[in-house]
């Protein structure tokens, strides 16, 4: 891999988080040419979650060199997209994604990993209240414990369970002593609805989220096509993560199919997914393609952001 193309510069750069955070908050800015208290609290939510996804690849070595690139493609990301700039379901949701990712990491190869894996699920939990997928996706966590991990055990599966039942638990016994079930269950009914399948409900959705979705998609199949032709070169331990990071984000683009009435907030667990092998990728090729591509993935984003946070009619 040659070291002096453009890609490897920036992603080895240490300016290109703090430059990151600038465009960022410039584009959280620019469509109100103000900062009303959601987009602020946004914002506030949408940094830290660029500290745990940074710590994240701190503790765990996900790209071979010294970059803050995953970090930086959550936060572009995230900025070209409005409905993730108030302090509203995408953003929460990401964040709590961004959490277990963290805390389900800590568990590799760990035989007690109880107290880590009630948080992990915890976190799942809490989050379904924003993203319902969230709660089904505990099915896929425990065989990534069990396969990838290796660490589930009879206890940790029972700490997995508790994590995921306390949360509802908890607003159950709340609904009663408020004398509110009724909103309890229209809670629960509402994360039951489940669409049929349909191009057509997919060709509903407004044209700039089509293309928002096709080009995060794009970016993450090349990225995920990428990691499988080179995922050698890694050490089993960071092959593992990256593996789970694959599944989720093919798990999500196949949801986000299958149910586009949950677009926001499914985009956002999506691109929190997608930003550690698209950081990958854009860290570790150093070829001209690679270098064109990245390129191409500037302009894409930068269209992307303009459609998103200055619309038209189109």
């Amino acid at each position: 891999m040659r070291q002096n193309r453009l890609q490897n510069r920036v992603a080895g750069s240490e300016l290109t988080l703090p430059f990151c955070i600038i465009v960022a908050v410039a584009l959280w800015w620019l469509p109100k040419r103000d900062f009303p208290l959601p987009h602020v609290l946004g914002l506030a939510l949408c940094l830290l979650t660029t500290c745990i996804i940074l710590e994240t690849n701190a503790r765990q070595h996900i790209i071979r060199i010294r970059t803050r690139m995953m970090s930086c493609v959550w936060l572009v990301l995230a900025s070209s997209l409005e409905f993730m700039h108030p302090l509203d379901k995408p953003i929460v949701a990401a964040a709590f994604l961004s959490v277990a990712y963290y805390l389900l990491f800590r568990c590799y190869q760990r035989h007690r990993a109880q107290l880590d894996v009630f948080h992990v699920f915890l976190m799942l939990s809490l989050g379904s209240f924003f993203a319902p997928v969230m709660l089904p996706m505990a099915i896929p966590f425990f065989l990534y414990i069990a396969i990838f991990l290796r660490s589930l055990t009879r206890k940790a599966f029972w700490a997995g369970m508790l994590g995921l039942i306390v949360p509802y638990w908890c607003y159950a016994v709340w609904s009663f002593v408020m004398k509110d079930m009724e909103s309890f269950v229209a809670r629960l009914t509402e994360m039951a609805q489940v669409e049929m399948p349909s191009m057509e409900a997919v060709r509903s959705l407004p044209i700039v989220w089509q293309v928002s979705a096709a080009i995060v998609g794009l970016l993450s199949i090349v990225s995920i096509v990428h990691y499988l032709r080179t995922n050698y070169d890694d050490k089993i331990r960071v092959r593992m993560i990256l593996y789970i990071y694959v599944t989720q984000t093919l798990l999500l683009m196949a949801f986000l199919v299958a149910q586009p009435m949950h677009y926001p907030t499914t985009m956002a667990l999506l691109i929190a997914s997608a930003c550690p092998l698209m950081a990958h990728y854009f860290s570790l090729t150093g070829n001209w393609l690679s270098t064109a591509f990245f390129l191409l993935s500037l302009l894409l984003t930068a269209g992307m952001a303009f459609l998103n946070l200055f619309p038209f009619t189109i």
